[in-house]
């Protein structure tokens, strides 16, 4: 079993090398402390990428956009223009734009069809493989 920070470290690079074979450069932060894991660069375009290393549960992806007991900036006003997302045990891969996130402490991603066949506010994650 990987510890969190070893999650994290896993997810980053597995999910910058998934960007590198797209075609994608990949640049990485210096300062550890940074507000993002990743920056992208494709055609002149430019993106900030928080990276999370989630499990499949129940067929949804949960991502936690906020630490209640740590005093932070949301993404959004961290400057991150996106969230990777690696998935460990299908091992795909996300990219949500931070504008797509209407919440400020966490979003769902809906891999499998729900059992009540309910498509109205659910966010699958389809629309957001790379």
């Amino acid at each position: 079993m990987y510890s969190t920070h070893q999650k994290g470290v896993l997810g980053e690079l597995e999910f910058a090398l998934h960007l590198i074979n797209q075609g994608y450069t990949v640049l990485q932060p210096l300062n550890p402390n940074s507000s993002y894991d990743l920056v992208t660069e494709k055609d002149g375009v430019f993106y900030r990428i928080q990276v999370k290393y989630l499990t499949l549960r129940h067929g949804i992806l949960r991502i936690e956009l906020e630490r209640p007991k740590r005093q932070t900036l949301s993404y959004r006003q961290r400057g991150v223009d996106a969230i990777g997302v690696f998935e460990s045990t299908q091992h795909k891969f996300y990219l949500i734009p931070i504008k797509k996130i209407p919440s400020v402490s966490d979003f769902w991603l809906r891999v499998s069809k729900p059992k009540n066949a309910q498509v109205k506010n659910i966010h699958f994650a389809k629309e957001f493989e790379i």
